[in-house]
């Protein structure tokens, strides 16, 4: 069993990646039985990764966030984001048991499967960060910086669509973290102001609550819950219609190749 973790530059791409949406990681593959046979191998693309935050996330948080908040957001926290969110992939329930009999999350979630799991994967990615600051291992000091730049960051993936995985598992991680008076409007410029300690706590009880989610396998539980909370308010749309600054996705330009 392996689960190696790789970090690269990317120098082209093919495929579904040229039209579609620029990845910055990946972990694969996806077959539950392969993962728990042989491991998953985690990569994430260092140079699409560090372009998606100084055009895109970046220029965002001004629109976002207070500006005290919008100026703590880090590069290198988006990056954490990514390597944990890519790790939690591979950990919360895969294969499962219902009415006694093996199954696995996805085969039980159906079509709601992606968003769950790409929401799990945010919020999990989260919780280690937090856990590991916790620990020493990472910089506590630092604690409300990764919060703004992965609450900001909630908002790079909504603008894709809250019907897209990435957009709907993104978009119920902002309905909770509202609920819960993590995240609260001025009124006066519209922007959000987190209360860092609210938030803290609400990632831990997000990250369990979807878990069990999962872990049920409840195809009805998992509707209701993304039909209550993977929906944008007003304050949120008022946001991302504000983003006229900032390219939704980036379009990379590689080197012709020699042949």
């Amino acid at each position: 069993f392996e689960s190696p973790i790789a970090v690269v530059t990317q120098v082209h791409g093919g495929g579904d990646n040229v039209p579609g949406v620029q990845t910055i990681a990946f972990n694969l593959p996806n077959d539950e039985r392969v993962r728990e046979q042989k491991g998953a191998k985690k990569v994430l693309l260092s140079n699409v990764m560090g372009a998606k935050f100084d055009r895109i996330l970046a220029p965002m948080a001004s629109h976002v966030l207070v500006p005290e908040q919008a100026a703590m957001l880090l590069q290198k926290y988006m990056g954490a984001e990514t390597l944990f969110h890519e790790l939690s992939h591979s950990l919360g329930p895969g294969t499962i048991t219902k009415n006694g009999a093996g199954t696995t999350v996805n085969a039980e979630l159906k079509e709601l499967y992606s968003a769950t799991e790409e929401g799990k994967a945010d919020v999990m990615g989260a919780y280690n960060i937090l856990y590991m600051m916790e620990k020493g291992e990472l910089p506590a000091a630092e604690k409300q910086q990764f919060l703004a730049t992965y609450f900001a960051g909630l908002f790079r993936a909504m603008r894709f669509g809250i019907n897209e995985a990435h957009g709907r598992g993104a978009a119920f991680q902002y309905s909770y973290f509202r609920d819960a008076g993590a995240a609260s409007v001025d009124e006066a410029s519209g922007k959000f102001r987190l209360d860092f300690a609210k938030l803290e706590i609400a990632i831990r009880d997000l990250t369990r609550d979807i878990v069990i989610l999962q872990g049920d396998g409840d195809y009805e539980k998992a509707k209701a819950f993304l039909d209550r909370r993977a929906v944008l308010d007003a304050p949120a749309q008022a946001v991302i219609a504000s983003l006229t600054d900032a390219p939704v996705d980036i379009q990379p330009e590689y080197p012709a190749r020699a042949n």
